[in-house]
């Protein structure tokens, strides 16, 4: 059953004895399976260590928490390797790559790494296994590393403010799916996210994590193999700068630039950022959207700011900004250059010019809130896992040359991996729209599998993240009469349940929660009996021992809807792309027609409109379409309707080409009665919005 297990989801055909990738997210790069004894879980587990490794030993603490809350294991650290059998050891291997590891199991589990880094990565590989087998794992040998060691996620800091709370739970998530590195983007137009003690003005009066939660931050992430690359925006996005302190920095993004007084300033910030960031090889100084900067007072800045770097051991990295110099008005090439658009600096141009680049590109990385609009722009995890591609370069935006002829480069090593933006983002919206999407950038990142079936990916995340739940969320919010369950959708009320995993169940706690969005305390509400809830609500919820949180709390947002009775509501809806959370494509039918009640999908356009087909269960009589979208101003979306009896043979009753004189989001399309089962909506995406690619219809009515 276990061996059945490993090998159920490996693609048919690609079955070779003895060496397969067990069904864990990242795949592993080899596992040799063989006879013999088969490693028995059990709650009391030894390891031992030497102290060759770094951190190890905390880490080993952090990873028995985590064992604990899966299955209720208990892993103990004993003095010498030779007092006893043991269950898990760790051997330093000087042989291995920094992130690569080896996992040998029979009777016992030997772990070998070079570093803290490697050895994170197996203890990750162990969870998910231990979350996915019974009472014993098989007798097997892991050997993994990944195929690229630039593996990034990037928080913006700078536009809204996200809590040490929520970072730290982004750190796990990092560790369990192998991510390499957490980017900061602690600086922007809005917000000055890092407290410099140096210009203490500059910190935003709602200050949200204080400089010793950060460097509290930058431990919780060293022990768990992660690295934070702090982030300084200059000289764009830099308002805050010259509004705070113009004497030192001056009134004009050239002047951050430029002037001696403010480089000088720079350099101070960025001392003050590696200080508390001490682990990360990485500096980000930002070099976005400096406009109307001439691109030789950028380009000697970043290499000045670079130089300084370097003394700390420190190396820079640049969003794609100015272009390409000359001389020594290039900027230095041993700069990380992060590729966005591919249009400041074309990503051939940079490999040429002899830059490390990062894929960035929109498409299909950028995960976008759009804040305070209230629209998303980001593809589906099914999208990324299929389409994400180190080498090839495109935008989201029809607009930009990049969507309708992408840019592909040669396959190089100088592209050194993949960053995955989360940007303008509130925290409201953050962790249930991130994880799913980060788990298919990871995935890739780690092993650029050439087979890629979205199906086998979605089976394999939903058993991965079922094992990373229990292992860091003790609590489970349930509720009742969902209309969408994946997005918390009800209709009229929902009763609430808190649900604590089987470990916790076995422990003396309590279950607190708060309905108000803040975080619960150990003063918040205990959890007695079913909560009623009747209008949009952020649930969040926690276990509680001795007064103390028990591993992280819990969250979950639902939406209240008051349906309007239709043929089509609740019916099942098929969509011709992937689609993800929380913008499935069974919000079409969900009864909500609010601005944020929509199916969002990817991509649509003329030459390939996105087809939505609505099963109405049976034959119906219909004479009337309502088409609910999204709108912004005079955005609109552009569609057709067809209908069908048998689903082969398809009428087109009406359309929406153009746009109407009086675009709003309610659309309304009448014909002569006609007995059909299926809608279908043929969309080329929401126009007169940015990124018109997207499709944002929020509900399909029909009469």
């Amino acid at each position: 059953m276990i061996l059945g297990l490993l090998f159920a989801l490996i693609p048919a055909g690609q079955l070779v004895a003895q060496e397969q990738a067990p069904s864990l997210l990242p795949a592993v790069s080899k596992v040799t399976l063989s006879e013999g004894a088969t490693f028995k879980i059990d709650n009391k587990l030894t390891y031992f260590h030497s102290d060759d490794i770094p951190f190890a030993a905390d880490h080993m603490q952090v990873f028995s928490a985590a064992i604990t809350s899966l299955n209720g294991s208990k892993v103990t650290r004993i003095g010498l390797a030779s007092s006893a059998v043991l269950d898990l050891s760790i051997r330093l291997d000087e042989s291995l790559a920094a992130e690569e590891y080896r996992i040998t199991i029979n009777a016992g589990i030997l772990i070998q790494a070079s570093s803290l880094k490697g050895l994170a990565h197996a203890t990750a590989t162990l969870l998910q296994l231990w979350g996915d087998v019974g009472e014993e794992i098989p007798n097997m040998v892991i050997s993994d590393a990944p195929a690229v060691s630039y593996r990034n996620f990037m928080v913006d800091l700078g536009r809204n403010p996200h809590s040490l709370t929520v970072l730290k739970e982004t750190i796990d998530l990092l560790w369990f799916y192998k991510l390499d590195s957490l980017q900061l983007h602690l600086t922007d137009d809005q917000y000055f996210a890092f407290p410099s003690t140096a210009f203490p003005k500059l910190a935003s009066k709602n200050q949200a994590i204080s400089l010793d939660e950060f460097k509290e931050l930058e431990r919780y992430a060293v022990v768990r193999g992660i690295s934070i690359i702090p982030e300084l925006e200059a000289p764009g996005h830099s308002s805050i700068l010259r509004r705070e302190y113009p004497e030192t920095f001056g009134t004009t993004p050239t002047e951050v630039a430029t002037l001696p007084s403010s480089r000088a300033a720079l350099k101070t910030i960025l001392d003050e950022m590696v200080d508390v960031f001490a682990s990360s090889p990485y500096v980000h100084v930002g070099g976005d959207e400096a406009y109307g900067v001439p691109v030789e007072f950028q380009r000697d800045l970043v290499n000045e700011l670079n130089a300084h770097l370097k003394t700390r051991g420190k190396t820079a990295v640049v969003w794609e900004g100015p272009a390409l110099g000359e001389g020594d008005n290039k900027i230095d090439e041993d700069v990380i250059h992060i590729n966005w658009r591919t249009i400041d600096f074309p990503a051939p141009e940079m490999l040429k010019a002899g830059y490390p680049v990062v894929n960035a590109a929109w498409d299909p990385l950028y995960l976008v809130d759009h804040y305070p609009r209230n629209n998303f722009t980001m593809a589906s995890p099914g999208h990324i896992y299929q389409q994400l591609d180190r080498f090839l370069f495109r935008h989201f935006n029809p607009g930009m040359p990049t969507f309708a002829k992408p840019i592909s480069v040669q396959p190089t090593d100088q592209v050194i991996g993949y960053c995955m933006p989360w940007w303008e983002g509130r925290e409201e919206n953050y962790l249930h729209l991130v994880a799913p999407r980060l788990i298919a950038m990871a995935a890739v990142a780690w092993s650029e599998p050439s087979h890629r079936d979205v199906d086998e990916f979605e089976k394999r995340s939903e058993q991965t993240e079922a094992a990373r739940t229990r292992a860091f969320y003790p609590v489970t919010i349930a509720a009742s009469n969902l209309a969408v369950e994946s997005a918390g959708v009800f209709h009229e009320q929902t009763f609430i349940s808190l649900l604590p995993s089987d470990t916790l169940a076995k422990q003396a706690f309590e279950l607190r929660y708060t309905i108000d969005g803040s975080e619960p305390n150990a003063s918040s509400i205990v959890f007695e009996e079913p909560i009623s809830i009747q209008q949009n609500t952020l649930v969040r919820a926690a276990a509680f021992f001795d007064g103390k949180q028990l591993r992280h709390g819990s969250r979950r947002k639902f939406v209240h809807v008051s349906p309007v009775k239709n043929l089509a509501l609740g019916k099942a809806v098929a969509v011709s792309v992937a689609a993800g959370p929380l913008f499935c494509p069974q919000r079409l039918t969900d009864g909500g027609i609010g601005n944020l009640d929509y199916f969002l999908g990817y991509p649509a356009s003329e030459q390939h409109p996105i087809e939505i087909t609505i099963d109405l269960g049976g034959s119906q009589s219909i004479q009337r379409v309502v088409v609910n979208a999204y709108t912004y101003q005079s955005s609109y979306e552009s569609y057709e309707i067809l209908v069908s009896a048998n689903g082969k043979d398809w009428l087109q009753v009406a359309e929406r080409f153009e746009k109407p004189e009086q675009a709003g989001a309610v659309s309304e399309h009448e014909m002569s009665p006609v007995s059909v089962r299926y809608i279908r909506l043929n969309t080329r995406g929401h126009k007169g919005q940015v990124f018109d690619s997207f499709s944002r219809i929020t509900e399909i009515q029909v009469y």
